[in-house]
């Protein structure tokens, strides 16, 4: 299926607001939306293998941990990462070797100004996290989930 972007749940922020540690080398790239969604494609294939990963992973905890915890009354809540159920801002750059990359935050409900400024939040668990992905080359990185407070 197409990539298509969704205005209501999504949105392009400016260069500057690349976390710090991502622009120190990096440059501004500012793609035309047949660019943009292009790359969206890719980068949606690449998003799910990490969060398949992370879903995995934490099943794998769950399961665990209701094993050494058998009277446990805790239901398998806000555990897993259905992409499809976030709000998403997108940051396009080109790394140091001038390579296409988006920085994706992603939050379960709108918070402040989110479409023309980043969402920056201290834990809030799966609720909020984030990734850098290549483009170019098909790697992720930085796959970030939130702790609990």
């Amino acid at each position: 299926m197409p990539f298509l972007f969704n205005d209501t749940k999504m949105t392009i922020l400016p260069f500057l607001e690349l976390p710090v540690r991502y622009r120190i080398n990096a440059e501004p790239w500012l793609p035309k939306m047949t660019e943009f969604e292009a790359g969206a494609e890719i980068s949606e294939q690449l998003l799910q293998k990490a969060v398949d990963i992370f879903n995995e992973k934490a099943s794998e905890d769950f399961v665990t941990f209701m094993e050494k915890n058998p009277a446990s009354d805790w239901a398998q809540t806000d555990l897993f990462i259905e992409t499809e159920k976030y709000y998403r801002q997108y940051i396009p750059f080109l790394n140091e070797r001038k390579e296409r990359c988006f920085w994706m935050n992603f939050f379960c409900r709108p918070v402040g100004n989110w479409k023309s400024h980043r969402v920056e939040v201290k834990a809030g668990g799966t609720c909020y996290f984030s990734i850098g992905l290549n483009i170019d080359t098909g790697k992720r990185f930085d796959f970030i989930v939130n702790g609990k407070v």
